[in-house]
């Protein structure tokens, strides 16, 4: 549960990190010409981030104290977070800018 614990905690801190610092130029595919609204992106990206977070912390939780979870669900939830990350990508670059 430690482990977990910390995972989680990770993820959020990297979350409020992205949401604060307003940068997202690590990202792949990132290209400045093309995001109109970068302070916005870094927010959507940063609460996707955080969620995956809590998430993260819960589902150990629950595969300790209530019924064994497999591996596989969590994948799958990071792969859903990582398309809900190009998702967000892709409407902001094609967004009007403000």
């Amino acid at each position: 549960m430690v482990y977990g614990g910390l995972l989680g905690s990770f993820f959020i801190l990297l979350g409020l990190f992205i949401w604060r610092k307003g940068s997202v130029s690590f990202l792949a595919g990132y290209a400045k010409d093309k995001v109109n609204n970068e302070k916005l992106l870094a927010k959507r990206i940063g609460l996707v981030i955080i969620l995956f977070g809590f998430e993260t912390i819960i589902l150990i939780a629950v595969s300790l104290y209530v019924m064994p979870v497999d591996a596989l669900l969590y994948g799958i939830l990071t792969g859903l977070h990582v398309l809900a990350i190009l998702f967000l990508m892709v409407v902001t670059q094609m967004s009007k800018p403000e």
